[in-house]
């Protein structure tokens, strides 16, 4: 991982799209196989029973996957100051996840400098969950 600074960041930039594929089994461990929850996070016939054909992927799971994703964009000196997340449709387990995003502001906030990023997790070819990540990044200086 490579560091990434302010001076460099430019509006309009694209990250790098990072594809990822829930397993059932991930999914499923995401609560625990015993955790009470909706079945469908635990049961692919739940899920099929429900509609959504098979085992549900967590949002929780997208949204760490999302502040990964972006924490490691920024580097080892930048950190996540601000995460806001939807959740448009669900996902599921077994099919491929692209995690992309672009930059969408930059300033200096406070002393601080902040770069304000919308990522997303796109799941055949549709938006499944949107955030908009506040990120704290180092000056070149």
């Amino acid at each position: 991982m490579s560091q990434r600074y302010y001076e460099d960041t430019n509006v309009d930039d694209e990250l790098e799209p990072l594809e990822r594929t829930p397993t059932t089994d991930m999914a499923i461990d995401f609560f625990g196989r015993d955790n009470p929850t909706n079945p469908a996070f635990s049961d692919i016939e739940a899920g099929k029973r429900l509609g959504v054909g098979g085992a549900l992927v967590p949002g929780l799971l997208k949204l760490s996957w999302l502040t990964q994703y972006v924490s490691d964009w920024a580097g080892t000196e930048g950190h996540v100051r601000n995460l806001r997340a939807a959740y448009r449709r669900p996902d599921i387990a077994d099919r491929p996840l692209v995690l992309t995003g672009r930059v969408v502001d930059k300033r200096v906030e406070d002393g601080k400098n902040v770069v304000e990023l919308e990522v997303v997790t796109i799941a055949e070819g549709q938006p499944s969950t949107r955030a908009n990540v506040q990120v704290e990044l180092p000056s070149r200086g």
